[in-house]
């Protein structure tokens, strides 16, 4: 809204310019830019330029209070990462594949600092739904999506397993091991997530970070055949 605040500054715009622009200001789907710059040069009926020029004032304000917002969250999230880099379990965290600086601090305020809060790791699969639920009933017995959840880290969880997908061997295997048994991409994920924090838990437990090679070695262990 500062850069164009009209249709006359759009319509002078070049697709050269554009794409530079969305770049500078962190837009992440540059496949999409062309269509949007077809859409902002595509005819349409235009006020009479007093009415512009008065418009033009007007969206001053609100793109101020939302720069001056852009601004007040990137200072909060430099504090965050700051305190982030203080902590004595950051290594744990930072080392978890797919995490990244935004997802690690995430997961970490999830898992917190007190060990006995989550005994086991099913309490916390079960605190970001990633685990089901099973139900019974006289003979019956059935097992559901677990609903009751902190939607919040379900949300971190699945972000983070869905971005190890890029750079963990081992996620990525297993990831399609359970679409080639025939399920879903979502039920795919919410696997993937399960075991995620499965390893973290124990990682978190035992204080050590994530060992990529260390972990590809216990599960070609595991899967050895016995004598």
């Amino acid at each position: 809204m500062r850069a164009f605040p009209g249709p006359q500054a759009a319509a002078d715009l070049r697709l050269e310019r554009f794409v530079t622009f969305a770049r500078e200001h962190g837009y992440s789907r540059p496949k999409y830019l062309t269509a949007a710059f077809a859409r902002l040069k595509a005819p349409r009926p235009l006020a009479a330029p007093e009415i512009e020029a008065v418009y033009q004032q007007e969206t001053k304000v609100p793109a101020a209070l939302l720069l001056a917002g852009v601004r007040a969250r990137q200072e909060a999230l430099r504090s965050l990462q700051a305190f982030f880099e203080e902590h004595p379990d950051r290594e744990i965290f930072a080392s978890l594949s797919g995490t990244g600086e935004f997802l690690a601090p995430a997961l970490l305020a999830k898992f917190g600092d007190d060990r006995e809060r989550f005994p086991t790791a099913a309490s916390i699969q079960a605190l970001a739904g990633s685990c089901p639920v099973t139900e019974e009933s006289g003979k019956r017995r059935w097992v559901r999506f677990r609903t009751s959840c902190d939607r919040e880290f379900r949300y971190i969880a699945h972000q983070w397993a869905w971005h190890s997908l890029e750079e963990s061997v081992w996620a990525n295997t297993y990831y399609q091991r359970v679409l080639e048994a025939g399920h879903s991409e979502s039920h795919a994920l919410r696997c993937l997530v399960n075991r995620w924090l499965a390893i973290g838990w124990r990682l978190w437990q035992d204080g050590v970070p994530y060992d990529e090679a260390y972990h590809l070695r216990r599960v070609a262990e595991r899967q050895r055949p016995r004598r």
